[in-house]
């Protein structure tokens, strides 16, 4: 078996654990959340496929652009390129809400926040393993063992949270109305750019190699802000949906 399959595996078991366990912790330890991770899995390699290689060659070979020209690519086709994952990426998430098992946990923005960010962590995890299988394509990875990919363990261990994230600034919005579902699928859009920014400027031979991990890192931390904005906003319109009794005290 090839090293960076033995390492997908092990990527796959820690973020599950991992992610999946915060999850079913601060969702009050409820179980229900932990299945929406199922069909968010095959949605990375759909969008891939289906979607945004398509898309990338039909324009490219109409405007007449070859592959890998590097920093010679129009500008405008850059941009292009670069804007296909977070615009199709945040739109597929949402292929699982029409389903009447995903539909019936948006009765309220903490329950929102809990199911987005299960559909965004099912995809993360998706897309580690679809990374995994192209990496495994490349005959100069193919012999290498597995230790040798720990770079793809703690790159996907992150970006399975951060996929959650996005996906939970955007359910969370769709679920107060269509006005704020569409602000809430911008601002998806806009951090995935952001986190995208790093990987593609180092492709572009702009940065350094630890350039991308500090841009990394800053999305992570931007993301675990916005992350913990979120639970408090939804912890608080809980409280005020349904507040506490009061409890009243007699002297006599």
């Amino acid at each position: 078996m090839p090293g960076i399959y033995v390492m997908a595996i092990i990527t796959l078991v820690v973020s599950t654990g991992l992610w999946g366990g915060l999850l079913y912790v601060l969702s009050g330890r409820n179980c229900r959340y932990l299945w929406l991770l199922l069909p968010g899995l095959p949605l990375s390699a759909l969008v891939n496929l289906a979607v945004k290689r398509p898309l990338a060659i039909v324009v490219g070979q109409a405007a007449g652009i070859p592959p890998h020209m590097g920093l010679e690519t129009p500008l405008w086709f850059m941009i292009y390129l670069f804007m296909l994952a977070p615009v199709f990426e945040e739109a597929i998430k949402l292929l699982p809400l029409p389903l009447p098992f995903v539909r019936r946990l948006l009765v309220s923005p903490l329950a929102a926040l809990w199911a987005g960010m299960a559909l965004g962590i099912g995809f993360g995890l998706g897309e580690a393993a679809y990374l995994a299988y192209g990496i495994a394509q490349a005959p100069q990875y193919a012999n290498l063992p597995w230790y040798l990919f720990t770079g793809y363990l703690g790159e996907r261990l992150l970006v399975c949270f951060v996929h959650g994230v996005m996906t939970a600034v955007l359910v969370t919005g769709l679920q107060r109305g269509k006005a704020w579902g569409a602000l809430g699928y911008l601002a998806a859009v806009g951090l995935h750019a952001l986190l995208n920014l790093g990987a593609a400027l180092f492709q572009l031979g702009l940065i350094p190699a630890w350039g991308v991990q500090l841009t990394l890192l800053a999305a992570l931390i931007l993301l675990a802000v916005v992350f913990e904005w979120l639970r408090r906003r939804a912890a608080q319109m809980a409280e005020v949906a349904h507040p506490p009794d009061e409890v009243v005290y007699f002297r006599r």
